[in-house]
Formats: structure tokens, C-alpha cells, sequence
């Protein structure tokens, strides 16, 4: 008799359809679970990122239980975030929480030897602490530091409410046997909060080869922005850019394919600004985005200054698959500056400074030979760090041995460190 498929829970608020951020690096992961012999749930609620309604064909539930690619998925009904701040998110984030402990308390969800729970946001992983099973092994994966984000991006109130979100994120993320986080400086801002389980450092994995390398497109110098049109994004320096580059009569053109809080705000503002070379468009299916991303030339990655060090933007991951390079706002000795650094396969340019911007996108433009040189090393770096295959077998590792290997060699040496930092924070 043949041994049960071991048994896998995931739990996140983001999953497909939506088709950009954190859901399809989780759909990914989950369909490489089911077709590699496990018995695979998604638990997570009706899509509605990045827009700010339920997607058409979800509002009345239709596909709450479904199985799609092998994996069981059981979707909750939740309220649309409106608006790109954190207090918007938080209302559907303790909501989802809020279901998931009573779905475990009812009986309706049962616990799994094997656990993966996705931060944003925080309150997720917390809701998720119930649902393993004795002697199981629980994955938080760790995309965007709440805390963090909301001290850049809110006001008084927002900021007044952060130690309490920044202790409950402490006491949450030290209950997880390991935790995944997407940069050093995420880790190291985790080790300062004083959370103390095994630490890996894992980009958001792409999926190789479905996004290749294409040809360069002829024709005018095409810009790109694609994801989320939220507040993080810092989208109002890709307008300033759009009106430095009209000045100085270049005749690149400006694309924004997205959805989000801040969409017909900038829309309105590029019309107000007369920024005839910019244009707004809604994202392509997923299924096509290797084909959107080789659209462009070049591609505009914008962060807010203060919120570069809490999360890692996963579209620069598809960018280099997609054997494109592209211009960041980032802070020297920022996550993504150091990245840059690393790879070579990008630039960055200070925030808020347009005519920096500017001049690091026509500097680029005017050079063919290092927009591939970069490309070429962005590509290497994807295949040999972020491909759906490298992270998977490391993913696959945490959730069955008893240690992060790769932490416990420095965590001895670190702990002394750490526990000045926190005491000093």
C-alpha cells in the first residue's frame, strides 16, 4: 500500500486571479506543491488586489470551493481594501483573521503537518498559528514589515498605533518554526524587533521559463511602470518624470499598466499636468506578461525614500527574467541599492529628485550595449536565485527539517549583536 500524499496548508490573502504583487508567486508555490505529491489547500478570500472591488465572477461566492491546477482552494468573502494606506488594509486583514480562528474553532479547518503563511499581512500568520498540527512545521513568508511601512506611509494616528502592531508582529513571527524574508535588511530590521526563529533570505521566486528573454522593440524609447498603483509605489515621481523628460523635448514615452488606491488620482493629475507622453493603461492577463514586460525598452521601479528597507518590490524579479533592466528610486545602502550593487543589473537614482531620475533613464536609453549588459546579468541572477526551482527546493527543505541550516550558523554570532539592538530600540 502506497504512503497518504503529505498534507499542506496555505495561507495568504493574496492568490489568483489577481495578477500581480504577492499572488502569483504564491499561486506558483502552490501549484508546484500539488504536482510534486502533496495534498494542497489554499486558504484565502475572494480576489480584489489591486483594484478596489471583488474581480467579476467571485462576488456572490461562485468559486469559493473550487480545485484549480491540483490545489484545493477555499476562498472567504472579505471586504475590498479602499484607499492605499494601512488602516484601510487592516479592517479586511482582521477580518480574514478573524475567520480563519473561527473556521479552526468550528472545525471547519482542520490542522496540517505542513503550514505556509504569507505576510502582508501579519495578521494572517497570526490566524494561521492554530492551524498546525502537533509536531508540524510552520513557513511565515514575509513580503512587506507592516510596522515599517505604516511608520513611512501614515499620519499621526497610523504612527500612534505601530508599537502595538510592531509587538504583536514580535510575538507573532517568534511562534513559526522558520521565516522567509526577501532581503538582509528585512531580516536584520526582524532581528532588531527582537524575533528570534531561524531567518532565510528568498527573493519571490519567477518562473523562468515562462518569462524569457525577447528582442528589444524598434521604434520610439518605450518606459515602463506595471503593478500596483498604490502609495508605496511612490507613482507621483514617475509623473514628475514624465513632465522632466517632456521638458528636456525627449521623445520617450511613458507606460503605466496597473490598477490600484491611487489610479484615478494620477490619471486625473497626469490630465491636470498635460503629460501627453504618459499613458494609463489596465494590466494584461498573467498569462501574457512575459510578452507586456518586453514591450518596453526600459523599466521604472519608484519606492517612497522611507519605505525602501520593508519590502522588496517582487516585479523586479519578472523584470530581469524578462532580460530587461530598469531604473529604481532607492536611497544608497538601501535594499535595492545594494541589490544593484550586487548584480549589476539595474541603476538606481535618488527619490524625489526628477531630474536624477531623468538622467539615469537617458543614460540608459542612449546606451544599447549596457541596457544588455545589465539585462544579461539580471537574467543569471533570476536563474540562479529566484527560479521557481531553486526556491522550491529550499522552501521544500525548511518545511521538513527541524533547523534553518542556513541561519543557525550565523545566529550564535549574531545573538549578542541583536540583543543590543533590540534593547537599544
Amino acid at each position: 500500500m502506497s504512503a497518504p500524499a503529505p498534507t499542506l496548508l496555505i495561507v495568504t490573502r493574496h492568490y489568483a486571479p489577481e495578477p500581480t504583487g504577492s499572488a502569483p508567486p504564491m499561486q506558483e508555490m502552490a501549484e508546484w506543491f500539488a504536482a510534486n505529491g502533496f495534498a494542497t489547500e489554499v486558504v484565502t478570500v475572494r480576489p480584489n488586489y489591486p483594484g478596489e472591488r471583488i474581480f467579476p465572477g467571485y462576488e456572490q461566492g461562485q468559486h469559493d470551493q473550487a480545485v484549480e491546477a491540483g490545489v484545493q482552494v477555499r476562498r472567504f468573502p472579505t471586504a475590498p481594501v479602499r484607499g492605499g494606506g494601512l488602516l484601510a488594509r487592516m479592517g479586511p486583514e482582521l477580518a480574514f483573521m478573524f475567520r480563519l480562528v473561527a473556521a479552526r474553532i468550528a472545525g471547519r479547518l482542520s490542522a496540517r503537518p505542513a503550514l505556509i503563511s504569507l505576510s502582508p499581512s501579519i495578521f494572517t500568520v497570526f490566524g494561521a498559528l492554530p492551524l498546525k498540527a502537533g509536531g508540524g512545521r510552520h513557513v511565515a513568508v514575509v513580503h512587506d514589515i507592516q510596522s515599517g511601512l505604516g511608520s513611512a506611509l501614515g499620519g499621526g494616528l497610523t504612527r500612534a498605533l505601530m508599537p502595538i502592531l510592531r509587538a504583536l508582529e514580535r510575538w507573532t513571527l517568534n511562534r513559526p518554526d522558520a521565516i522567509i524574508v526577501l532581503s538582509e535588511e528585512m531580516k536584520r530590521h526582524l532581528r532588531a524587533m527582537g524575533v528570534r526563529r531561524p531567518i532565510e533570505i528568498q527573493p519571490p521566486m519567477v518562473n523562468a521559463q515562462f518569462i524569457r528573454p525577447a528582442q528589444e522593440p524598434g521604434g520610439v524609447p518605450t518606459l515602463m511602470y506595471s503593478g500596483n498603483l498604490g502609495r508605496k509605489q511612490g507613482l507621483g515621481q514617475v509623473l514628475d518624470l514624465a513632465a522632466e523628460l517632456k521638458r528636456r523635448g525627449s521623445p520617450a514615452r511613458i507606460i503605466v499598466r496597473g490598477g490600484g488606491a491611487m489610479r484615478d488620482e494620477l490619471i486625473a493629475e497626469a490630465a491636470e499636468r498635460r503629460l501627453d507622453n504618459l499613458d494609463i493603461q489596465d494590466l494584461v492577463p498573467r498569462d501574457q506578461i512575459g510578452r507586456s514586460l518586453a514591450e518596453a525598452h526600459l523599466h521604472l521601479v519608484p519606492q517612497i525614500a522611507s519605505g525602501g528597507d520593508f519590502a522588496v518590490p517582487s516585479k523586479i524579479f519578472s523584470i530581469m527574467a524578462a532580460g530587461r533592466t530598469f531604473v529604481a528610486t532607492a536611497q544608497p545602502g538601501s535594499t535595492l541599492a545594494q541589490l544593484a550593487a550586487e548584480t549589476g543589473a539595474f541603476v538606481c537614482a535618488p527619490p524625489d529628485d526628477a531630474a536624477a531620475f531623468a538622467d539615469a533613464v537617458e543614460t540608459l536609453l542612449a546606451d544599447p550595449a549596457q541596457r544588455q549588459r545589465a539585462a544579461t546579468a539580471g537574467r543569471a541572477y533570476v536563474e540562479a536565485h529566484a527560479d521557481t526551482s531553486v526556491v522550491m527546493a529550499k522552501l521544500s527543505t525548511l518545511l521538513r527539517r527541524p533547523e534553518a541550516a542556513a541561519d543557525r550558523s550565523s545566529s550564535l554570532a549574531s545573538t549578542r549583536t541583536d540583543d543590543l539592538r533590540h534593547t537599544r530600540s
